[in-house]
């Protein structure tokens, strides 16, 4: 048999020795983008973010787990003891996923777009950066991870960025021309943002 999965959401499944087409099953709304196979289990990740679990068993199609993820599910590999899949997200994440019941833990994070700055602050231990996207992240040296994700209330990329001293703020410029300020650290939100306080992109931002 083939497997095939399309933008459609659909997986279909051909004879390749009779080279005919037997059946589909809807899976995803936004489009199949990857898959792993172990025996009778078929493992998809969709476009709406979400990997899922068919048995394939006598011929029936049994969708039995599915786990929603950040963005767009990209790829899908098992492991050599197919005990875990790696899945990777459009949104620069990785996860790792049980199998037998697509339970999910974050294994890593990244930018998905173009670094523009970075900036440390009164300790060698974190830093930030902010993105072409319009994502700004924390990183904790200590482990190599991102531990926190800022982004501004509409879509726009981010181009500069700096830790005030005093209270640890996250002061950044955007190509809309804003200034918006984060608390990276303790209420990890978005504090305060300044609309158009320039008429294009603030390109450098200084706090001492």
């Amino acid at each position: 048999m083939l497997l095939a999965g399309t933008t459609g959401g659909d997986i279909c499944v051909f004879s390749i020795y009779s080279s005919i087409y037997r059946a589909s099953m809807p899976l995803t709304a936004n489009g199949i983008l990857c898959g792993a196979l172990d025996n009778d289990f078929l493992f998809v990740g969709g476009g709406d973010g979400k990997v899922k679990k068919v048995v394939l068993v006598n011929g029936q199609w049994t969708l039995t787990h599915e786990a929603t993820l950040d963005s767009k599910v990209m790829s899908l590999n098992l492991s050599n003891d197919k005990q875990e899949l790696i899945a990777g997200t459009i949104g620069g994440k990785m996860y790792r996923i049980l199998t037998n019941d697509l339970s999910f833990l974050l294994h890593s994070d990244s930018h998905a777009g173009g670094i523009n700055d970075v900036a440390f602050g009164d300790q060698s231990d974190s830093f930030v950066s902010i993105d072409e996207t319009g994502c700004l992240k924390r990183w904790d040296l200590s482990e190599y991870k991102s531990t926190f994700s800022g982004y501004p209330t509409k879509a726009t990329g981010g181009v500069c960025v700096t830790i005030a001293k005093d209270d640890g703020s996250v002061l950044t410029g955007w190509r809309d021309g804003f200034l918006r300020c984060f608390d990276s650290v303790n209420r990890k939100a978005l504090l305060w943002e300044i609309a158009s306080a320039h008429r294009g992109a603030i390109t450098a931002i200084y706090a001492d």
